[in-house]
Parts: structure tokens; C-alpha cells; sequence
């Protein structure tokens, strides 16, 4: 398979072909999505988008060539000059840089795209600025369109002003080293991540732990066989971690993951009831600090949750509900503000001198957070 680069940038240049950084097509005319992008075949194509701001107001669909299993599109992000971008986040490793990226930006109460299947996208910046977002997603997810796409060093931002809104929604897919943001405190979650989704390295913030509408909610997973690890959870006002599923074989994993300033529960399994969570859950080496509550199960479940060690701190109405004599099989490592590096600005990274620091084998507790990126003076 060869693919074909297509170099796209806000007003386009040269004679707009799309051929090089020099003749790139224009992706916005007359403040909307120009007729020379929604025209684009997709299969079989990489869209090498150029820094810069892309404003629109109507969703983007695409009347070209879909993308199929083997002929594929890429959407990546690049720097003026056409390289390609790498993630990387900031010092407190809570949000993704996106000085350079492409950044895609929708003012209306619409979402900014309909995808397909069989598309990956790196290092691009996707937000809705309405004041009355109430959308599902910011990505179009009707009739499956989400499904068995890819996204690495993405951000996700809106300002939801509805209960049911949702910043993002994945079923099918992966997310690696993503951000997803809501920025109010009205909605009912901030992912929500279906059959087969997986979430690795991710950052998922919301708007405050207090006095929010709507669940509030960090990830919610919705169906089986999902996988959340090595993510940050901050600032929601409802659950971090939340099990929604009536499936009586739904697995929940959510593994060495910080989940801090809930207003809710940090893990909340108690959407399952009886002979629902299976042994095959995984939901160790995670952090719940400064929670509602630590870990919440249902009363009616009747199964191991799959939890057999965490560090929990600073929980107001304590670390367990539900769990019966199985939380006596929990390991808990007690964490304070002081094994943070500044907690009470989001900064979760672990101190080194911490006993959470490489707490078993080079393994932290919590997310892949710690003093490790920055450099430091040997001299």
C-alpha cells in the first residue's frame, strides 16, 4: 500500500493543489469548510495538516471516496514546514502542548466532523467553543462512526451547557496520549468509552469537583471489553472511573491510573449488579486521592471486583462502599499531598522520594507521572 500525502492549511497557497507545504489546499472559505475539502477522496490518502487555526461553523462530511480496510486514511498534524508533529505534555504532564498543532476549532452547537472507520489521526487539536454545546461528542458518533479509529496525541476540548453532553465518545477505537477536556461543570461525562475501547496515557479534566450538573463523570464505560490505563482523571464533579453496563459479562479494567478531585466516587463499579464483575477484572495499582470516596461497589454484586491493591488517601467518607469482606483482601497504600509534587495545582507526578515511587519492580503507583521527564543537572 502507498498512500498519497495531501498538505491542507487554513487559506490554502500556491495553486492550492494540495501537492506541497508551498501549493497546500485550502481548508476554510469564507469562515466555513470550503468545497475543495469536502470534495476530498479519503481512501488511500494521508491529509498532512498545517499549523494553524481552522474556524468553521457546519460540520465537515465528506461526499469522496471513503477510507476502507486496505485503503486507509491518515490525518496528522505538522509544523509549517510540513513535519510531522510528536505529542509531548507539559511539565506537569496534565495537558498535551498544542503550540504548533493544527488546531480545529467549531463555534456553533455542531459537531466539527463526520468520520469513518479505518482513520487515524495524530497531533491535532479538536474544540467546540459554544456556550450551549450539548452534543454526544465533538466527533460525529452517530450510526458508528467512531468505530475502529485511532487517536494519538489528540485533544479533545469543549464547554458542555447540557446534562446528557458529552466531550467525547469512542467505541472501537484506541486513544494513546489524548487530552479530553470539559471546561464547564454541565454534562454527563467527559468520555465515554464503548465496546472495545481502550485509553492509554490519556488525560481526562473537567471543570471542579463541587456544584456541577448533570453525572459529571470522567470515563464512563458503557459496554464490554474496554481498557483504561496509565490515565489521569482531575476535577470532575461527578465519578472518575464509572461503570455503566446491564451486560452481564462487562470487564472493567482501569489499571495504574491518578484519579484525584472527584466529586464522586474515584471508582465506581456499583453500576454492577449481581453476577455482573467477573474475576477477570483488573482495577489495581490505581491512585484515588481526595474523592467523595474511594471505591464504590453495589450492594447486589456478588462477584470478586478484581482489586487487590491501590493507594487511597484524603477520601471524605473513606475509601470503601459495598465491598463486603472483600475489601479486606484490598492492599491499600495510604497517600498524602506530600507524595505529589504540587497536588494542589493538579501536578499529580509522584515525588521520587515517595514510597509510591517505583513502588513494585520500575512500576509507579497511579499514572506514568513523575519527575522522571525533566532533566536533571549532573553536573
Amino acid at each position: 500500500m502507498s498512500l498519497t500525502d495531501l498538505f491542507i492549511s487554513p487559506a490554502g497557497a500556491g495553486d492550492e493543489s494540495g501537492s506541497s507545504v508551498a501549493n497546500a489546499l485550502p481548508a476554510i472559505s469564507g469562515g466555513d469548510w470550503s468545497t475543495d475539502i469536502e470534495a476530498l477522496d479519503r481512501a488511500g490518502k494521508r491529509f498532512v495538516w498545517l499549523t494553524g487555526t481552522y474556524n468553521c461553523t457546519t460540520q465537515l462530511t465528506f461526499s469522496g471516496s471513503a477510507p476502507t480496510v486496505d485503503t486507509p486514511n491518515f490525518w496528522v498534524g505538522a509544523d509549517a514546514s510540513g513535519n510531522v508533529l510528536r505529542p509531548k505534555f507539559d511539565e506537569t504532564g496534565l495537558r498535551i502542548v498544542t503550540t504548533d498543532y493544527p488546531k480545529i476549532i467549531i463555534s456553533t452547537n455542531n459537531s466539527i466532523m463526520n468520520t469513518e472507520e479505518h482513520t487515524s489521526y495524530s497531533c491535532l487539536s479538536f474544540e467546540n467553543t459554544n456556550a450551549s454545546y450539548n452534543k454526544g461528542s465533538i466527533i460525529d458518533a452517530t450510526a458508528g462512526d467512531t468505530d475502529i479509529q485511532h487517536w494519538f496525541g489528540c485533544s479533545f476540548k469543549a464547554a458542555p451547557a447540557n446534562n446528557n453532553a458529552e466531550v467525547m465518545l469512542g467505541s472501537n477505537s484506541s486513544f494513546h496520549t489524548c487530552t479530553f477536556e470539559a471546561t464547564t461543570k454541565q454534562f454527563a461525562r467527559v468520555l465515554d468509552l464503548r465496546s472495545l475501547g481502550v485509553a492509554v496515557n490519556c488525560r481526562i479534566i473537567g471543570g471542579g469537583k463541587s456544584s456541577g450538573s448533570g453525572d459529571g463523570h470522567g470515563v464512563t464505560i458503557t459496554a464490554t471489553n474496554t481498557k483504561v490505563t496509565d490515565c489521569v482523571i482531575v476535577n470532575v464533579h461527578g465519578n472518575g472511573y464509572d461503570v455503566n453496563s446491564t451486560n452481564t459479562r462487562v470487564q472493567p479494567f482501569c489499571e495504574n491510573c491518578t484519579i484525584a478531585n472527584c466529586g464522586g466516587n474515584g471508582l465506581a463499579i456499583g453500576g454492577l449488579t449481581d453476577n455482573q464483575s467477573t474475576a477477570s477484572a483488573g482495577l489495581n495499582g490505581n491512585i484515588v486521592f481526595s474523592c467523595d470516596r474511594g471505591i464504590n461497589a453495589n450492594a447486589d454484586d456478588g462477584r470478586q471486583p478484581g482489586i487487590l491493591i491501590t493507594a487511597m488517601g484524603d477520601n471524605t467518607q473513606g475509601n470503601f462502599n459495598n465491598m463486603d469482606d472483600y475489601e479486606d483482601m484490598v492492599d491499600v497504600i495510604a497517600i498524602t499531598s506530600a507524595d505529589f509534587y504540587d497536588s494542589a495545582n493538579n501536578d499529580f507526578r509522584i515525588k521520587r522520594e515517595s514510597p509510591l515511587y517505583k513502588f513494585y519492580g520500575n512500576q509507579n503507583f497511579g499514572a506514568i507521572q513523575n519527575e522522571d521527564f525533566e532533566f536533571v543537572s549532573v553536573s
